[in-house]
């Protein structure tokens, strides 16, 4: 299977990282941390397919099928998907060598609430789905600062 687009893995990244702060930032901020309001611990991955996958296969088994499994898994306040269509570089600063399909992100209340996803069942049985379809992830434990909301 090939992706009918044509895109390098330098320029996903970098829309990759551009797209997450403009998601991070469609909605209110705490002043004190910049997190989302009622949020304090974001999670964001970054997702490679796995190889001899299409992006628009990666794409249709991520949405259709592994994103509605994390509606059964505890802790979760919010979980979006950045899916990479296009993206560019800059010819001044040295580009990343890595291929990125896209971005989840999910944000917990706490703690605890992050603790419960971590050790559920569900959240086992999402990521063993993920190994499906994932060819390459990384994981951040993130802290938000908001510039501009």
């Amino acid at each position: 299977m090939s992706s009918k687009t044509n895109v390098t893995s330098a320029t996903r990244r970098r829309t990759m990282i551009g797209l997450a702060g403009l998601a991070a930032s469609a909605f209110g901020a705490d002043p004190e941390s910049g997190a989302p309001r009622g949020f304090t611990i974001k999670r964001a991955s970054l997702l490679a397919r796995k190889p001899g996958m299409s992006h628009e296969d990666f794409v249709k088994h991520w949405v259709e099928i592994h994103a509605p499994m994390a509606r059964a898994c505890p802790g979760i306040g919010r979980y979006t998907l950045t899916i990479i269509n296009s993206s560019s570089t800059r010819k001044d600063v040295a580009p990343f060598e890595i291929q990125v399909d896209g971005i989840a992100e999910l944000w917990f209340k706490d703690k605890a609430a992050f603790d419960a996803y971590s050790t559920s069942p569900a959240t086992k049985r999402l990521r063993d789905d993920g190994a499906t379809f994932i060819g390459r992830e990384i994981d951040f434990v993130a802290e938000e600062k908001i510039i501009i909301s």
